[in-house]
């Protein structure tokens, strides 16, 4: 299931010359810094313009294909997937440019720890923004896969034909992009731990309330109250009952938790445009 977007193939450089693109003794740092980031940033990308492209093409298949003399958007149960499709791709889009637009205001700089060399307020941004390109690569590239497969569902047999729609194309690339760049448990470990090493000075409760500023009270009041003790578990490394039910819990609390963020950043929009 390679990608067709994106070929990945292995190359020595035998006696090449090269240089350095940062401190020899910080190669892993430089690699997480420099690629992937803004590989992860791009999956979000990725997919939600596979998810608008899916939605259209099967909504206007919808309209062109017809069954017991009806249109397929005439049935309520493919009007409710077109419904779905439409507005997991309106809102992964919007959630897409509001990272990567609090990214850019930070001039690529995302960090793990507060420096105190830089005031706190600025480094919580730079923390969270690093949070947030993560929560997006595991909720963006799960609703992919699924929105997708949803989609291909609607064209039947076609479907899953890729001499006849480019959505079973998107559909491996999606799969792949769950995967590269850190897959899901990986990223999943990495948010608690980070959580853990800076509560000191950004509880997770605060750090709720920064990603979703402007939300309801309600769902903030809740979801701060929800992470406390997910953060507050000492670690998800090991392997017993109650480690195994707070990564359950920590898994569908960030998926919950990134979709209140990009629905958020749907609103914003419809603000913008007025409606």
């Amino acid at each position: 299931m390679g990608t067709s977007e994106l070929t990945t193939g292995e190359i020595t450089f035998t006696g090449a010359l090269a240089y350095p693109v940062g401190p020899f003794d910080r190669g892993l740092a430089n690699v997480i810094g420099v690629v992937l980031t803004y590989s992860r940033l791009t999956v979000g990308l990725s997919g939600a313009a596979s998810m608008v492209r899916a939605a259209r093409e099967a909504k206007m298949y919808s309209r062109f294909r017809t069954a017991f003399g009806r249109q397929l958007a005439d049935f309520p149960m493919v009007s409710c997937q077109l419904d779905d499709l439409e507005k997991y791709g309106r809102r992964t889009t919007a959630g897409a440019f509001k990272v990567y637009r609090q990214f850019l205001s930070l001039d690529g700089k995302v960090k793990t720890a507060i420096n105190p060399a830089e005031p706190v307020e600025l480094q919580r941004k730079r923390f969270d923004v690093r949070q947030l390109v993560m929560l997006q690569k595991i909720a963006t590239s799960r609703d992919a896969v699924d929105q997708l497969r949803m989609a291909m569902s609607i064209f039947g047999g076609h479907g899953v034909m890729e001499d006849f729609s480019s959505l079973p194309r998107l559909y491996r690339d999606a799969a792949v992009n769950e995967l590269w760049e850190g897959p899901r448990n990986v990223l999943l470990s990495q948010i608690h731990r980070d959580l853990q090493q800076v509560r000191a000075v950004h509880d997770p409760g605060q750090f709720v309330g920064s990603l979703l500023a402007g939300a309801d009270d309600r769902l903030l009041a809740s979801l701060a109250e929800e992470i406390e003790p997910l953060v507050a578990h000492p670690s998800l490394t090991e392997n017993n009952e109650a480690t195994r039910l707070v990564c359950r819990q920590w898994d569908d609390f960030c998926q919950r938790l990134f979709h209140a963020y990009q629905d958020l950043a749907a609103d914003e929009v419809d603000q913008t445009d007025g409606r």
